[in-house]
């Protein structure tokens, strides 16, 4: 944890929103001397506060906010009621912070007054409000906020059970998709509730689902990147509770995590990573508790972060900022005295095992089968010096590599390594120091052993791609020979091990890309040709083997990289061009077959890598331009459009390097050439 200056007011029990430009609002609150109606902003890319903005209407404490994204008021936070006073006094007043003006209006009241209940928007854009403590005790109303009138109205039904410090998730997946799942709370006598239930907006009611294990309050709820629902720790009737499970939408069963949290918690917070892990921070377990933990879904296990945080803290917020990290503010400290402090965790960088060799233009492939299942096979590559011909094993689960029991047939770098539908590995093509490369092998995980093709290539060929078709064959495109470009294509049948042609493309290219589309067809664009970079792009057919032109890029780019997003569309970034090294970025949307320009990196870069991460952002790393290789790393945010540099960088500056998503949604990076332009044994792991 680093330290993230300084709030201009202590806060117990503040609201913070992640807010359209980036800006996270902090509101409300209390401090030493009651209940405050202050708000302040921090700036992430300045690392600030900015001194306090518009001020609440109303002081409030245990409040809701909301940011709409609907209507004349999108881009508005609606915060509602809350407690007043330090008698704890419920309100239900409405208000909503308008960030171009950075002033609070009131808007409609709730109908009952409440505090510690939830806020959830809807698929619809409006919020729906539900439990909390009124001024008679727990409630079990719930009530619709329209953004567009600034009215609420009732729900047609009430929670089945009256509730307060619950939690309250939408769901995304399943037959319960755009339904709310409340899970537990205080009942108001004392008791803590194991019961959880939903709300239906098309119909406005609410009905039960499955029990949870454990009552417990003060907990977290979190959606997964798979769209189960994480609770974890809270109290419950015996105090702070460690157990942590999981609801699945599909059936409405909870079911425990393989592990409890290290630390029983509660009143702590829960935030989804960008690698689909789970931070949990803080809490108390008799007083403010400084530890902090993750959960790894893969595992259903719970590991203690590298460093707790530097205050202990409780009733604080956790906001996931745009560049991935963390930003925890205010709660209260193990004294129970309010909090001004803030923190960031960065989702680090860190060093891993080292290759046996240094390598630069290698392959790294995750393995799918056998014993050797969850490993990541790198195969040949340069190590400054000589080609090379060895093979190794990185494991995840000790970060140890090993080489492989062989080693390949022929020396090579600049080849592509492609997974065959039966687990095995194809490594095609490449060059080394007799020449460009025809003959073909493979890797059998089963035996950890290689063996050459029975065929090899039509054409020799580097710079090229290789592509795993629905069918299980493999697409072969373009290249070079270091004289020409190739515009030939061929096929790879794992079935006959043999090659054939596949018809050739519409324009010779070499350093370009080649994307399976969901429809089963192969998105090949830019690339290098014999007068420089390309601005075309063509697609490849499988059921009739033929090619067709489709719209060219916005930009012609070679050596650039192109990853398949969830919603089908293809993010190109960066390369080289006419104009230099590229910072641009494009979309293909395989619908219309058209591009389109999406935001621009920070940096121009080529020779970098874009990997798709679990929660849909694109992470690019390292690379190389004019100012020399680079250690800088960016988000894609693909519902924004836009990019954000991450806080650390790499631990390494490298170019020519590989990026690998692993099974428990780290990414492991290896080799490359340094910024001294020496090949690196040096392996990292983006958590």
């Amino acid at each position: 944890m680093t330290g993230a200056g300084t709030l201009t007011v202590a806060r117990n029990s503040p609201t913070a929103t992640l807010l359209a430009d980036g800006k996270v609002l902090v509101a409300g609150g209390s401090d030493a001397s009651g209940v405050v109606s202050t708000s302040e902003l921090y700036d992430p890319s300045a690392g600030t506060w900015a001194a306090p903005t518009g001020s609440l209407n109303t002081p409030r404490s245990a409040h809701t906010a909301t940011l709409l994204t609907t209507g004349t008021n999108a881009g508005k936070v609606l915060v509602t009621g809350g407690v007043v006073d330090g008698a704890g006094t419920p309100h239900n007043s409405a208000e909503l912070y308008d960030p171009s003006t950075k002033t609070w209006a009131s808007t409609g009241s709730l109908a009952a007054a409440r505090s510690s209940h939830t806020a959830t928007l809807l698929s619809d854009g409006t919020v729906l409000v539900a439990g909390g403590t009124g001024a008679s005790g727990v409630l079990a109303t719930s009530e619709l906020y329209d953004p567009a009138a600034g009215t609420w109205t009732a729900t047609t039904g009430s929670l089945n059970t009256a509730r307060s410090a619950h939690t309250a998730i939408l769901l995304t997946t399943g037959p319960n998709t755009g339904k709310v799942l409340v899970t537990g709370g205080s009942d108001g006598a004392g008791g803590v509730l194991a019961s959880a239930e939903l709300y239906d907006p098309s119909a406005k009611t609410w009905a039960p689902t499955g029990d949870l294990a454990t009552a417990r309050s003060a907990h977290t709820a979190t959606l997964l990147a798979d769209g189960k629902v994480l609770v974890a720790g809270g109290t419950g009737a015996s105090g702070a509770l460690a157990t942590s499970e999981l609801y699945n939408p599909a059936d409405g069963t909870w079911t425990a995590t393989t592990g409890p949290l290290n630390t029983a918690r509660s009143a702590h917070t829960a935030t989804l990573l960008a690698n689909g892990q789970t931070l949990v921070t803080g809490g108390a377990n008799g007083s403010a508790l400084a530890s902090a933990e993750l959960y790894d879904p893969l595992s259903g296990l719970w590991i203690a972060t590298a460093t707790s945080l530097a205050d202990a803290r409780q009733r604080h917020t956790a906001t996931l900022l745009p560049g991935g990290q963390v930003l925890l503010t205010g709660g209260v400290d193990a004294t129970s005295a309010p909090l001004a402090s803030a923190e960031l965790y960065d989702p680090n960088w860190s060093t891993t095992g080292s290759l046996a060799d240094a390598r630069s233009f290698h392959t790294a492939t995750l393995l799918t089968t056998g014993t050797n299942t969850g490993k990541v096979l790198v195969t040949g590559g340069f190590d400054g010096a000589v080609t090379l011909n060895s093979a190794e094993l990185y494991n995840p689960a000790s970060g140890v590599w090993t080489a492989t029991t062989g080693t390949l047939a022929t020396p090579r770098r600049q080849h592509t390594a492609t997974l065959l539908s039966d687990g095995k590995v194809l490594v095609t093509g490449g060059l080394n120091g007799s020449g460009y490369l025809p003959d073909t092998e493979l890797y059998d995980p089963l035996s950890d052993t290689w063996s050459p093709t029975t065929d090899s290539l039509v054409t020799a060929r580097y710079l090229h791609t290789a592509t795993l078709l629905p069918d299980g064959r493999v697409l072969v495109t373009g290249g070079s020979n270091g004289l020409d470009y190739f515009d030939s294509a061929e096929l790879y049948d794992p079935t006959t091990d043999t090659w054939s042609p596949a018809g050739n493309l519409n324009a010779a290219r070499g350093a370009h890309t080649a994307t399976l589309l969901p429809n089963g067809k192969v998105l090949v664009a830019g690339g290098s040709g014999t007068s420089g970079e390309l601005v075309s792009a063509e697609l490849y057919d499988p059921a009739t083997d033929s090619w067709t032109t489709t719209d060219s890029l916005t930009e012609a780019r070679g050596t650039h990289t192109a990853t398949l997003l969830p919603n089908g569309r293809v993010l190109v970034t960066g390369g080289s061009g006419g104009t230099g090294y590229l910072a641009s970025s494009e979309l293909y949307d395989p619908s219309p077959g058209t591009w389109s320009t999406t935001g621009s990196l920070a940096t121009p870069r080529y020779l970098h890598t874009a990997t798709l991460l679990p929660n849909d952002k694109v992470l690019v790393t390292g690379g190389d331009n004019a100012t020399g290789v680079l250690a800088s790393a960016e988000l894609y945010d693909p519902t924004a459009g836009t990019w954000s540099t991450t806080t650390n960088n790499l631990t390494t500056a490298r170019s020519a390097h590989t990026a690998t998503l692993l099974p428990n949604g780290t990414m492991l990076v290896t080799g490359g050439a340094n910024a001294a332009a020496i090949e690196q044994d040096s392996a990292e792991l983006y958590w």
